[in-house]
């Protein structure tokens, strides 16, 4: 079977710069497995990569683990002088295969943004505009968007959230992630997302961070998941398709 998955660097870390990736979807066995995850992406890149994606290879199926609701993404032209400098020296972005657009990640509102000049100044007024509310808004969009674009392309597929933003905490993760329940502006969203393709650790709607929180694995980072927690989320997974 023919997969097609997308995410950020909970999906896609390799060991080395252009190295092995060493997250889950290394480990899912007796499948085609194409990834076109990214560090530091946020929802609307994760939306438009499968988009992309299914319309390009016709998967048989699709597995997304969704990153941080308070993540920007910014699409721009790959053609402009002006933006020549920020995808030569900031890391974190993704060209468009055989376009001329480009992706800019910010990697949230702790984000990797900080230590760019150029990014740091395009990101800061962003979120300077933007409220948790606008954010969430704003991510549970594009959820909705691919979960209604994959059915009406009748393409199986399962969900996950990185983190388990469902409910009303703040500071769920070292990347400033709070809560989207603590919202009743947006229920009406939240009401439009079919939980039953989703996979969780637990009842809780808990993520592969949870997970490992509490068996203490992590990368040296301290926020991204290890080796160990990586093989059993990969198992879940794969119990599920």
């Amino acid at each position: 079977m023919k997969i097609l998955i997308s995410g950020c660097s909970f999906s896609q870390w390799p060991e080395i710069p252009g190295g092995k990736n060493i997250c889950w979807p290394a480990y899912i066995q007796g499948h085609d497995v194409h990834t076109v995850a990214e560090a530091a992406a946020g929802n609307q890149y994760i939306c438009d990569s499968i988009i992309r994606g299914v319309l390009e290879q016709r998967p048989d199926m699709v597995l997304v683990m969704w990153s941080g609701v308070s993540r920007l993404d910014y699409l721009t032209s790959v053609e402009d002088p002006a933006w020549n400098s920020l995808f030569d020296s900031y890391g974190f972005y993704r060209r468009i295969p055989g376009g001329k657009l480009g992706w800019i990640f910010s990697g949230g509102q702790m984000g990797t943004w900080f230590k760019h000049p150029v990014a740091h100044r395009m990101f800061y007024e962003m979120y300077k505009v933007s409220s948790e509310l606008s954010l969430a808004n704003i991510n549970l969009t594009e959820i909705i968007k691919l979960q209604n674009f994959l059915k009406a392309k009748h393409i199986p597929y399962r969900f996950m959230s990185y983190v388990n933003y469902w409910g009303q905490g703040d500071n769920l993760s070292p990347n400033g992630d709070f809560g989207i329940g603590k919202f009743f502006e947006l229920q009406y969203l939240i009401n439009e997302i079919d939980f039953g393709p989703w996979i969780f650790s637990n009842t809780d709607r808990d993520g592969i961070y949870e997970m490992a929180q509490k068996s203490n694995d992590f990368m040296p980072d301290g926020f991204h998941p290890g080796t160990a927690t990586h093989q059993r989320w990969a198992e879940l997974v794969s119990s599920c398709i």
